[in-house]
């Protein structure tokens, strides 16, 4: 019977599942700015390697269009190359000359079978033609149930679509400092019970292998039932933070990333959704304080959130510090 060694006390800390190989890598950060990992899968056969069906939920809109543009173009491409290599008497009706020749008249009889909308104005010919048509309808079909499905499922996707400031500053607070980061819905759905989670990740050189370390980060305000307005997450520094006695050049040379994890319910869905985004060392702006992002002088008496002021900050002295 063999027994485990001890965990070291590093491992404690709570890692969030990245383990012990992504946190001993050096020179590259944990999470992306988008809040994707900087982690890729090899070693799949190409039928595995991805899932079509979560790509095109998760790709951006522009991906998916061109994606949509391109599969719709390429079956008409390929149908049209058929009808020409069957012949020239396969296909009657308009005029080659003035659709701009064959390849073109039979591009565009495939757009027309494809999207059965069936004008008429030219005809497949024969029982091979006839079988082609009868194919290339049934992928029509079939392709645009799909591509309405997709559509309706990333619109019908909850999710949540925060807007973070670019940068995290660190600011005087309560006659200290704190670390502050700023969120804002940018949708006009409302999000209800939201929970914010922020952790330091931090190389550790004191112990050779050790790698990164993971130390909770306590918030002022963890948590805020309603979020109609921005919210200002605020780290005290402490002598019990993990930023306590450390400077800007400590952060960039220990590799240091604050990793921020937000859950929410979307009230729209009742859907609980989540969020999540990394500062490193060099997006930490010391001695700064965030701008208003309010606007309470409008007419109606309401208040207002102008999303172009989240990054904008006021350079300020911080208070100073004993160890």
């Amino acid at each position: 019977m063999t027994s485990s060694a001890p965990r070291p006390p590093h491992e404690e800390q709570g890692d969030f599942g990245l383990g012990r190989v992504l946190s001993s890598t050096r020179g590259q950060r944990m999470l992306n700015a988008d809040g994707t990992f900087n982690v890729r899968r090899e070693g799949l056969p190409w039928s595995q390697a991805g899932s079509v069906y979560h790509d095109a939920l998760t790709a951006s809109w522009p991906r998916f269009l061109a994606w949509t543009l391109a599969v719709y173009i390429g079956i008409n491409l390929f149908f049209a190359s058929v009808y020409v290599l069957l012949g020239p008497d396969i296909l009657s009706g308009a005029a080659v000359d003035q659709l701009g020749g064959r390849f073109w008249q039979a591009f565009f009889f495939s757009v027309q079978t494809f999207a059965t909308i069936g004008y008429g104005t030219i005809v497949a010919n024969g029982i091979t033609g006839n079988l082609v048509v009868t194919l290339e309808a049934l992928i029509g079909l079939l392709a645009q149930a799909l591509i309405t499905g997709l559509l309706f499922a990333r619109f019908a996707r909850p999710t949540m679509s925060l807007q973070y400031s670019s940068m995290a500053v660190i600011a005087p607070f309560n006659g200290g400092r704190a670390l502050m980061i700023r969120i804002a819905n940018r949708r006009r759905n409302e999000l209800i019970e939201m929970d914010a989670q922020m952790t330091l990740a931090i190389m550790d050189g004191a112990v050779a292998g050790v790698g990164r370390r993971y130390l909770p980060m306590v918030l002022d305000r963890r948590s805020v039932s309603f979020f109609p307005l921005a919210w200002t997450m605020v780290h005290p520094i402490t002598p019990a933070s993990p930023l306590w006695g450390m400077s800007e050049a400590d952060l960039r040379a220990r590799e240091a990333e604050v990793l921020v994890l937000l859950h929410g319910t979307d009230e729209t869905f009742a859907t609980r959704v989540s969020s999540r985004r990394s500062y490193c060392g060099d997006e930490i702006v010391w001695g700064a304080k965030f701008r208003s992002v309010f606007d309470t002088t409008r007419s109606d008496g309401r208040v207002s959130i102008d999303l172009t002021k989240l990054d904008l900050y006021d350079v300020v002295d911080l208070p100073a510090v004993t160890p």
